[in-house]
């Protein structure tokens, strides 16, 4: 070999090597039911064939061929689908404190538990703390864990005398600082701050429940205004908890872009069949997204042992709330509230999601409405060639029961199975 030549060799050794996965092998998902986005024909014996984390051919068998020496996932059974997002979680479990330090696998086994066992490559953190969660992210960015990508609002904002109840021991416990803004000044001052560190969104509450004689604290619209506003100057969305109307109405006004739940407080003031006509139409005219978190309100009710007929009704207006925003047309993004909760297994807000949404819209939820809502449209949501290889494998049909979303065989971000039976 001449000088000339082994210093191309060497040189190409170094740029294989710098350039991590372009020597990778290519990586073939075959004989499976492909559904490539929420409204596209499926493809029956599919084949899905994906280079370098990123999607290159989509088709039946007979169009697509596999290259030899590719890794092949034999899907017999299985259904495809695009990587599923999960709009509302929280980084706030125990075993994904001190992402810092934390071994990894550790975390990685909370990731797992959490959320990639349930097929989300992308989800959107509304209320941590800002230090741990931009931690985490930045460990599963550089390839040292297995997760999903990580959005995040950061610490949340609570009015003055407004946080909320259910988390002041967790607060206490974990020693974080105090979540509350009083002056515009103040509360416009964190944002930038959170903000200019690398959060993706801000989340107020609109509505804070306190419990009491005030029940729900509502949020000064003036201190609302300027933390969305700051969002806002960097093209990024803002999501508020709303409780009741009146928070639901701080919401609108101030501009928010996302609410965080449905409504279930009755304070005398809507109609107790679900939000009125008049109330979604203001909601739609200012172009809000909803995640239902719909099992939220179960685990809420089994925490304080209500009685069933309560919680039924309960279950009944927000289903009728759902159901009716979006057929009026409102985008429904899927999340569940995660994190708080502890009911990580998402077979129950599927099937409380049915009651209200057809299979499809569900499929809309998890995969193109987020992805279109935050930014992201032209690299996930769909199955099509140029796309992450973000993918979902289903041990089950959700079109012939929506339950089977729960049924993930492997979650794939990036072309790597990330959880599963083929990892």
């Amino acid at each position: 070999m001449s000088a000339i030549a082994k210093i191309a060799a060497a040189v190409l050794a170094v740029a294989c090597a710098l350039s991590g996965q372009a020597m990778a092998k290519p990586l073939a998902i075959v004989n499976t039911e492909i559904y490539p986005s929420p409204n596209a024909p499926q493809i029956r014996d599919g084949v899905v064939l994906v280079q370098d984390g990123k999607i290159v051919k989509v088709g039946t068998r007979s169009e697509v061929s596999v290259p030899k020496g590719a890794r092949v996932i034999d899907a017999h059974g299985a259904v495809l689908t695009a990587g599923f997002w999960n709009s509302h979680v929280h980084i706030m479990p125990s075993d994904l404190m001190g992402a810092k330090t934390a071994k990894a696998a550790a975390l990685e086994g909370g990731l797992q538990a959490m959320l990639t066992r349930w097929g989300f490559t992308t989800v959107f953190d509304l209320g941590s703390s800002t230090d741990n969660t931009l931690a985490l992210r930045e460990r599963i960015a550089s390839g040292e864990l297995a997760g999903p990508m990580i959005l995040t609002c950061g610490d949340p904002f609570f009015p003055e005398g407004g946080t909320p109840i259910y988390v002041r021991q967790y607060l206490a416990d974990h020693g974080w600082a105090n979540e509350e803004v009083t002056t515009p000044k103040e509360a416009a001052d964190r944002a930038v701050r959170q903000l200019n560190r690398g959060t993706d969104a801000v989340k107020i509450f609109a509505g804070a429940i306190v419990g009491g004689d005030i029940g729900v604290l509502p949020m000064r619209l003036d201190i609302a205004k300027v933390v969305v506003a700051e969002a806002h100057k960097r093209g990024k969305p803002a999501f508020a908890h709303p409780s009741n109307y009146a928070g639901i109405n701080v919401a609108i006004d101030s501009g928010v872009d996302i609410l965080a739940h449905t409504t279930a407080t009755e304070d005398g003031s809507h109609d107790p069949y679900g939000w009125t006509p008049a109330l979604i139409a203001r909601i739609r005219a200012h172009h809000m997204a909803l995640t239902p978190t719909m099992t939220l309100f179960e685990w809420e009710s089994q925490k304080i042992h209500q009685n069933p007929e309560i919680l039924a009704q309960t279950i009944k207006l927000i289903t009728s709330e759902v159901k009716d925003f979006s057929a009026a047309g409102g985008e429904i993004l899927f999340g569940t509230d995660v994190g708080y909760t502890d009911a990580y297994d998402t077979t129950e807000e599927y099937r409380l999601m049915s009651g209200a949404l057809d299979w499809r819209q569900i499929l809309v939820a998890l995969t193109t409405a987020p992805a279109s809502r935050f930014g992201y449209a032209a690299h996930k949501g769909r199955i099509a060639p140029g796309m992450d290889a973000d993918l979902v494998l289903l041990d089950g049909d959700p079109a012939s029961d929506p339950t089977a979303f729960a049924r993930v065989r492997d979650t794939i971000r990036g072309g790597q199975v990330i959880w599963g039976t083929d990892r």
